[in-house]
């Protein structure tokens, strides 16, 4: 048995256009790790299968203005996924904080320079002081 940890972020039914004519209407569910479509049992009859994508694999996604609902793209490296969906928007800003930081962590900031202290040790260029020694880094800085 399999006990799954995912928590769902966002669902509601959609219609998911698996080629140009043809299209499913199914479930969509965004969670903590992944983003499916289950496909109702009619249009399962038909040979359509669900659709599980994982958010690490998600390249970008973008909101179209569809004919009555909003379409939402999702680019993954095998190919490009559309759903159409009345809270589009609402998925969207679910998922587009996702997409690159498929964690949810918080980006690491961009490296400071160094800066040679007397004593011979590097210091954040940022210090007004040594750590190694306590003497002052730079003339001027309080």
């Amino acid at each position: 048995m399999h006990i799954s940890t995912e928590t769902t972020l966002f669902m509601q039914k959609a219609i998911y256009y698996v080629s140009k004519p043809v299209a499913a209407r199914g479930m969509l569910e965004l969670t903590d790790r992944r983003l499916l479509f289950q496909v109702f049992p009619f249009d399962a009859s038909f040979g359509i299968r669900s659709l599980s994508i994982d958010i690490t694999a998600i390249r970008g996604i973008e909101i179209k203005a569809g004919d009555i609902h909003p379409r939402l793209v999702v680019d993954t490296n095998e190919r490009r996924h559309e759903f159409m969906l009345s809270k589009g928007r609402e998925l969207y800003d679910y998922l587009k904080p996702l997409v690159g930081d498929p964690l949810g962590q918080e980006r690491m900031p961009p490296e400071t320079p160094e800066i040679s202290c007397g004593c011979g040790k590097a210091a954040d260029a940022r210090f007004a002081f040594c750590p190694w020694c306590g003497a002052r880094l730079r003339a001027g800085r309080d």
